[in-house]
């Protein structure tokens, strides 16, 4: 993630070195955007098919030697804007599969109880690394750029070799090509029967569409009453700081209130967000309200981020990233979208009249969210979740009860084995000595018919040969290896 948002900032930095014009900065942008509007759930498809660690694996090693390739142009001096924006939109493509499979790849690698700790912790990891990883950009790009696309390409290859140490895919088998369009269809149908991760999607799609269009009106009012553009960039970087402390918030509120995970936490962001919308409203658009409004924002879409993306967890092993990335790419749409619709809008009418635009609507979906029953009822999802939680945790102690059951068994099997391996007639003469009943030996047998290690010679007769059980069951001999195998 630190390797994506520094080099979210270097690649405008020098498509604009490379063509000395703001327009190469838009196109590098877009190049490395856009593969989020037409890949995702292609993305998801191949990651059910492959698996997410494979596929993370891959596409972070494969974007490391993309930029390395960027540092080799560089360096022999043939490097033009058309190979960067090449560069940009196979690299933003990887992206999409990193970004989708890592959704699907870590519920797996902890126990059913932690999923939802352990993508809050993630959650919070990705806002502390927006805040982090923009500032450390554009710093070592000052310092040299190909010392900053070289520390790219090693955060990168990092991360390839992290995850080559996570356990194997237990997913992925691999289907036939021709069945690819249907399993695309598969995501959107399979997030249709979950009624919250379909309302879901569309209120964070919705919210993001006006947020995006909230930030616009403020760049507006920046350049307008010429605002510093340090202090810009640590205005928006609030909304990072509430992301954090929201992703804190759900981790701590999982430990210590579950009573609060009945509540709909989407319904909360939707209220928090039109309020926040309101706030640069109603102090007549002054730089500090938009950055307390987008701190409640970040804080809001924290919160809501785990929720969602544990509700995602539970979909089918077969199906998640599918489902992922159809919910992914409703909420990508929307910022991508939205800046574009919205910079329309404020150059026709007043930045305040912008803002009501904005706002009423929101207002007027949260109240109808809350005033309809159905419709608040779509998004309470987490008892649903729970009691998933329940089934699997009941299922989990089922499988360690056979498991210990098996070892048992073995246990058993290995007592018949050594006592057969120690007997001093051999392999095959304890066999023949231990199936005649007329037969006694102290080391065949102790008091009560016990054998060594504490086993009976019955149960020692039983597994090793077949017709000692009893006049009616059949079965040859075997000798000692075969009863190993066996």
């Amino acid at each position: 993630m630190l390797g994506s948002r520094t080099i979210g900032v270097t690649y405008p930095l020098l498509a604009f070195g490379l063509a000395q014009s703001p327009t190469s900065i838009a196109w590098v942008m877009f190049a490395s955007t856009v593969p989020g509007l037409l890949w995702y759930i292609p993305a998801g498809v191949w990651i059910d098919r492959i698996g997410p660690r494979r596929v993370m694996v891959w596409s972070e090693f494969l974007r490391g030697a993309l930029v390395m390739g960027i540092v080799v142009a560089q360096i022999a001096g043939v490097l033009e804007l058309r190979w960067l924006l090449i560069v940009a939109l196979l690299e933003g493509t990887l992206s999409v599969h990193s970004s989708v499979a890592e959704t699907v790849l870590i519920p797996s690698t902890v126990k059913p109880d932690k999923v939802e700790n352990a993508l809050a912790l993630h959650e919070a990891s990705v806002h502390g690394m927006v805040l982090a990883g923009r500032p450390l950009g554009g710093l070592l790009y000052g310092v040299n750029p190909i010392v900053s696309f070289i520390t790219n390409a090693a955060m990168l290859f990092g991360a390839a070799a992290s995850l080559s140490r996570v356990p194997r895919d237990i997913t992925g088998r691999g289907k036939p090509l021709g069945e690819i369009f249907g399993e695309m269809r598969g995501g959107l149908t399979e997030l249709q029967r979950n009624r919250f991760l379909l309302s879901a999607t569309l209120i964070t799609a919705y919210i993001n569409f006006m947020v995006q269009g909230m930030i616009v009106v403020f760049l507006s009012e920046a350049t307008d009453d010429n605002l510093p553009s340090a202090l810009a960039g640590t205005i928006l970087a609030a909304s990072g700081v509430g992301g954090v402390i929201g992703a804190i918030t759900s981790l701590r509120r999982g430990r210590t209130d579950r009573r609060f995970r009945h509540r709909p936490v989407m319904l909360v962001h939707l209220w928090a967000c039109t309020i926040a919308l309101a706030i640069p409203l109603l102090f007549l658009q002054a730089s500090w309200s938009f950055a307390v409004a987008l701190l409640i924002i970040g804080l809001a879409g924290g919160l809501s981020n785990v929720t969602m993306r544990t509700v995602l967890s539970q979909a089918p092993l077969d199906r998640v990233a599918r489902v992922a990335a159809v919910s992914r790419l409703g909420s990508y749409s929307a910022v991508a979208l939205g800046p574009l619709l919205a910079g329309l809008l404020v150059g026709r009418v007043e930045s305040w009249v912008a803002l009501v635009i904005l706002c009423v609507p929101m207002g007027g979906l949260a109240l109808a969210m809350t005033a309809v029953p159905g419709l608040r009822s779509a998004l309470v999802s987490v008892p649903r979740l729970e009691a998933t939680m329940r089934e699997t945790e009941t299922a989990l102690r089922h499988a360690e009860a056979a498991v210990r059951t098996a070892e048992v068994a073995l246990g058993r099997a290995e007592v018949v084995v050594r006592w057969m391996d120690d007997s001093p007639y051999g392999a095959e003469g304890a066999e023949s000595h231990v199936t005649d009943p007329h037969v006694t030996d102290p080391h065949a047998a102790g008091p009560n018919g016990a054998g060594p290690n504490g086993a009976s010679s019955f149960v020692a007769a039983s597994h090793v040969g077949g017709h000692v059980a009893g006049p009616h069951v059949g079965g040859s001999q075997i000798s000692a290896s075969q009863a190993v195998a066996t």
